[in-house]
């Protein structure tokens, strides 16, 4: 059995004003829980009991259903509960443990955030593969047209910053590796990235790296090394690309990638076969000259048409 407590003077004064089925309504939920309260001409009502606004400071103190797989929370203020799935203090969903006493915010479950702030669709941004909310909600996590959300971090499909690939085609016959038309100042082709996108038709390139788009590097820098490139490619195909794309090591021997190290090794019908022994032995070509300037691994630069950087995609 239950005990009932002994209604309030202040209880009595309400259920006097109310019609008689509000007041039968209201004692029937001072009861059963389960019951909907519903006070004519009040804007704030109990409707679900898997969803429970509480309003008003220490008034506010409403215990709290997560609507969406979550736990019971206690919610202050304007506390709201999660949603998406069957409501419920233990159904599915990617709703978290209720609301957040004060600001109405939703407690989500990792990876998943309530991005559009409305309660009513709960937690409904998967952050892991949402390519507008890529890893966190809002622009500044918004992923580029040429890019895709996966694991939380964009990443680029062509390779290429500038979103346009010309070596290495079609992209489903090589999903990590790519040739990307580019001009540059000389510089180390190990160099980190500035950030910028650039390509050759478009803005120009600080270093080459900046070829590379987003998940994507200068193919064997380190740690990959040459196989990163002669594992993906055979040398008949590298030396068929149209133009000359250059990667992070030299061709006649593989290091040091410096101003006194070999020439840069290259994929493409424009490379200059030196015969070299990097990434294919007796086989890798060079990126070969610009302006009479002997480009080396360390020190390189372009600004010809059809040439460019190797970019590959970390595994």
């Amino acid at each position: 059995m239950f005990g009932i407590a002994r209604p309030s003077a202040d209880s009595h004064e309400f259920l006097g004003k109310m019609p008689i089925a509000s007041a039968v309504s209201v004692a029937c939920c001072a009861l059963f829980s389960a019951c909907s309260l519903l006070v004519p001409g009040d804007d704030h009502y109990l409707r679900d009991p898997a969803r429970v606004r509480g309003e008003g400071g220490e008034a506010g103190q409403a215990r709290v259903e997560a609507g969406s797989g979550g736990e019971r929370a206690e919610g202050g203020s304007n506390a709201t509960a999660g949603a998406t799935g069957d409501a419920g203090p233990n159904a599915g969903g990617n709703g978290g443990n209720g609301g957040n006493g004060g600001d109405g915010t939703l407690a989500c479950r990792p990876g998943f955030a309530d991005c559009n702030r409305e309660a009513n669709d709960g937690c409904e941004v998967d952050l892991s593969s949402t390519p507008e909310n890529c890893g966190g909600c809002g622009e500044a996590f918004a992923c580029a047209p040429d890019e895709a959300c996966e694991d939380s971090q964009c990443i680029s499909l062509t390779g290429c910053s500038d979103g346009t690939r010309e070596g290495f085609l079609p992209l489903s016959n090589w999903p990590r590796i790519a040739g990307c038309t580019a001009k540059w100042p000389r510089s180390s082709l190990r160099a980190a990235k500035t950030g910028g996108a650039c390509g050759y038709e478009t803005n120009g390139c600080t270093v080459p790296a900046d070829a590379c788009g987003t998940g994507w590097h200068v193919c064997a820098s380190p740690p990959y090394g040459p196989s990163e490139i002669s594992s993906q490619a055979t040398q008949s195909e590298c030396a068929s690309q149209p133009g000359a794309f250059v990667a992070a090591v030299g061709d006649q021997f593989c290091e040091p990638c410096s101003v006194d190290g070999a020439g840069a090794a290259c994929c493409g019908e424009r490379c200059v076969q030196q015969n070299g022994n990097c990434i294919y032995p007796g086989m890798t070509a060079w990126f070969g000259m610009v302006d009479n300037y002997i480009n080396v691994c360390g020190a390189i630069e372009s600004e010809l048409v059809q040439r460019g950087v190797l970019c590959c995609r970390a595994p």
